[in-house]
């Protein structure tokens, strides 16, 4: 299965990990999954910590990547097919990242990691 992890459940797997289900924990843990990480969560992490509603342990480029390569993730850009698909989306969920995150996982046929309940709205698959 490929998952893309949003970005609260990415920060929480390094940071607070008791907040992850279980089911979720053993999916991100499980080898024969695909994990993925999304340029727009990166984005999204930079903007949070530039404006201290996000302190990080560490500058930005080496937090993400030392995590990344820690998780074994693969990084997921974003494409001009995600941005046109954001663009028909049903505004269920007005957040612009997580709009794109909800597009990349429909156009790549990925499981979107989350604990946001919004994005059950979506025709896309969830964890």
């Amino acid at each position: 299965m490929k998952l893309l992890l949003d970005t609260q459940c990415w920060l929480w797997w390094f940071t607070e990990p008791e907040r992850l289900n279980e089911d979720i924990v053993t999916q991100i843990a499980d080898e024969a999954n695909e994990l993925w990480f999304s340029v727009t969560s990166i984005w999204e992490i930079g903007i949070k910590a530039s404006i201290g509603k996000l302190p990080l342990p560490e500058p930005l480029d080496s937090y993400i990547s030392s995590r990344m390569a820690e998780l074994g993730v693969q990084l997921l850009d974003i494409k001009a097919n995600h941005a046109v698909k954001v663009s028909s989306l049903p505004l269920h969920h007005r957040d612009p990242f997580d709009r794109m995150l909800i597009a990349q996982a429909i156009i790549e046929n990925m499981t979107l990691v989350t604990a946001d309940s919004m994005f059950k709205q979506y025709d896309v698959s969830v964890l």
